[in-house]
């Protein structure tokens, strides 16, 4: 690190220094700030140092009992600083709870709009697994329309070739049913899709 890097720096920490306040103490001095302090940020930097000042006293206590010395004054101060934090939670508690609650201004509305919009949601899904049901079935229909010229073209057996055909025109001809039904579902949901877009639309547009 370069000299001037230093300097900086030391005139940072010293400036840190200088502004550090120490925390309060004793428990009736606490107790008494925290009747005039109303800020939050203030409150919780003293909860930090008051913390900070109980773990050292008890890092304190840790050695003395070490040591095999008394620990009497150590662990009155301990007990002021337990108590200290105590109320400060406290008080941290009682100016939150003071803080006025945010309620949505037309809850009903949220809510309905939100059923609307999963309602949409539904519909769309709806419409995507039954477009996958159509193209499952239109793959079916070629395939069977493809057996069935393979066994035109099939003379061996004239009256079971005949019997056969007879028998996969009948399943072409109910899997272009199936497919017509899934086009006219596929065409109301569409129109269902439509309808509740514009409602919704209409409902933001209100608001």
């Amino acid at each position: 690190m370069s000299t001037p890097e230093r300097e900086r720096l030391r005139k940072r920490m010293e400036e840190k220094l200088k502004r550090y306040v120490p925390p309060l103490e004793g428990f009736q001095t606490v107790e008494k700030w925290l009747e005039d302090e109303k800020s939050q940020q203030k409150i919780h930097e003293e909860l930090q140092k008051q913390q900070f000042l109980l773990d050292l006293l008890h890092s304190k206590i840790s050695a003395r009992h070490e040591q095999g010395k008394s620990t009497g004054n150590l662990d009155e101060n301990a007990w002021q600083v337990q108590n200290s934090i105590t109320a400060i939670k406290r008080k941290l508690k009682q100016l939150l709870d003071a803080l006025p609650q945010v309620v949505p201004l037309n809850p009903i509305s949220d809510t309905s709009r939100c059923i609307e919009m999963y309602e949409e949601k539904q519909l769309m899904a709806t419409q995507g697994m039954l477009r996958e049901d159509i193209a499952e079935e239109r793959q079916k229909i070629a395939k069977l329309c493809w057996k069935l010229r393979n066994f035109k073209n099939f003379d061996e057996n004239p009256a079971k070739n005949e019997e056969k055909s007879d028998e996969w025109v009948e399943k072409c001809k109910l899997e272009e049913a199936a497919r017509s039904t899934l086009l006219e579902e596929i065409t109301r949901l569409r129109s269902e899709c439509a309808d509740l877009r514009a409602r919704l639309e209409m409902e933001s547009a209100c608001l």
